[in-house]
């Protein structure tokens, strides 16, 4: 009975979260950031080993960058996926060779799917119920399979490793939105934010 109802509370909340303004976003300046003039050259950085989803993306961040008069750079031109997913020192040395004045990582904290549509009916509510709802809610045509996605964004400066500003950001992918629009509003998300931040012009 314990289960069931812990289902049910859990279906309950995704319910809610597809029901509110689909995208959320905190971010932060941190001590080392306060009084630093705003960075004009970001190279991009996005945590995903797969190139169809990591080259796209930090090209739309970089297109981004470049509307407001920063010189933005796709890291997986001159970087490997492990090349930058090492050790923080040692990716520090890489970028600080490559002459990079600050780094943006992005990476997909968390992700959960969930249905979107009526509640399916409960029936006795015992955890046999339960499990028999959710199971048909995923598979009984009628709703959306949506996604949920947490993801963060930080920027570093390069020459002492120090952490300025970052971020936050949650919002909702629809079952049949497209990834790279999708991509491109995440993108554009988070740059606004760092103008708004005052850690881009």
């Amino acid at each position: 009975m314990r289960w069931g109802k812990t289902l049910f509370m859990v279906a309950a909340l995704l319910g809610l979260m597809s029901a509110c303004s689909s995208t959320h976003i905190q971010s932060a300046r941190h001590p080392a950031g306060v009084g630093a003039p705003p960075f004009r050259d970001v190279t991009v950085v996005g945590m995903d080993n797969r190139p169809d989803v990591r080259d796209p993306f930090e090209n739309d961040v970089v297109r981004c960058l470049q509307g407001y008069g920063v010189a933005g750079t796709a890291s997986h031109a001159q970087f490997s996926f492990a090349e930058v997913s090492g050790s923080k020192e040692q990716v520090r040395q890489r970028l600080l060779a490559a002459k990079v004045e600050s780094v943006l990582f992005v990476r997909v904290t968390d992700r959960a799917d969930f249905v979107d549509g009526p509640p399916a009916s409960l029936g006795s509510l015992d955890e046999g119920g339960v499990e028999e709802s959710v199971y048909n809610a995923f598979t009984v045509p009628g709703g959306n399979i949506n996604s949920a996605w947490r993801i963060g964004a930080r920027l570093f400066r390069v020459s002492d490793g120090a952490v300025i500003w970052s971020c936050l950001l949650e919002t909702i992918m629809k079952e049949d939105a497209d990834s790279l629009v999708f991509m491109r509003g995440v993108a554009n998300t988070i740059v606004d934010r760092m103008a708004k931040d005052k850690v881009i012009p």
